[in-house]
């Protein structure tokens, strides 16, 4: 499956959207993740592609000393608002290949939606390296499960025409980067303990709410102009149809592995 990572970099245009369209992770994948790790109160956490601070924020909450990490310095600026009242939460700008941290030095590394824009031939040997013995590297995705909803099968159809097949909230793609994580973390002798683990949660959204997550998508701000103002048009005709709130199932998907012990 084809990565383009370019689409990775218009978040940066939109930042505000970004922040307000997008929804947050469920408490228990949160837990389950500090669950899995063991990692003490004192433990250093690095969120990669933090975006808005959406996944920063509840591991701030908890009060662990965590660095959020993003390409976008208007990403940054806003989830720095979010945690401003947490002294143990720092912020860098950059990506995760050229950013700089100490050997073996973190003790859990996430990702929210943000792994698969990372360059695949380096990012899990460079987790390997900075992660401390027996830590956790965590991934996690969410996608919309349209085979519970007519309202989500209907946008499909209006986001196959645009994006190509599966392309979008409403499509599988999403599905797809995190099995073929999943897959490659277990064959990889770097890691071991890999898990999967799958939520479910449905949430309300306003017409507005649900067209501007579209919009906010990386393959739709690449579209031509014409082509993405066509997109929005089919979409808020779609959106008549239906009445508010637009109740919208989602999956979220955690992939879970920690750095193989060192033994010396």
């Amino acid at each position: 499956m084809t990565i383009i990572r370019k689409e990775g970099r218009t978040f940066e245009k939109i930042s505000s959207l970004y922040d307000k369209a997008r929804i947050n992770y469920p408490a228990q994948l949160i837990k389950d993740i500090i669950a899995y790790s063991g990692i003490r109160q004192n433990g250093k956490i690095l969120d990669v592609g933090c975006g808005t601070g959406q996944a920063t924020l509840l591991f701030a909450q908890r009060g662990y000393d965590i660095t959020g990490l993003d390409v976008g310095q208007e990403m940054v600026d806003i989830a720095k608002k979010k945690c401003s009242s947490f002294p143990k939460v720092k912020f860098k700008v950059g990506t995760f290949e050229d950013a700089e941290f100490s050997d073996s030095s973190l003790d859990v590394i996430t990702s929210g939606m943000a792994w698969h824009w990372i360059n695949p031939k380096s990012r899990e040997e460079k987790a390997y390296k900075i992660l401390r013995s027996g830590g956790t590297l965590a991934l996690f995705w969410s996608h919309q499960r349209k085979g519970e909803s007519n309202f989500v099968k209907d946008v499909g159809k209006v986001l196959d025409k645009y994006g190509g097949i599966d392309r979008g909230p409403a499509g599988s793609k999403v599905r797809q980067i995190s099995d073929t994580l999943y897959k490659k973390l277990r064959d990889d002798q770097s890691f071991t303990s890999v898990e999967m683990r799958e939520y479910d949660e449905d949430f309300e959204f306003s017409k507005e709410r649900y067209l501007d997550l579209v919009i906010s998508y990386g393959w739709v701000q690449v579209l031509p102009e014409e082509k993405r103002s066509n997109l929005i048009e089919d979409l808020q005709k779609l959106c008549k149809k239906h009445k508010e709130p637009l109740i919208v199932p989602y999956k979220y998907v955690l992939v879970l592995a920690k750095k193989v012990k060192v033994v010396f």
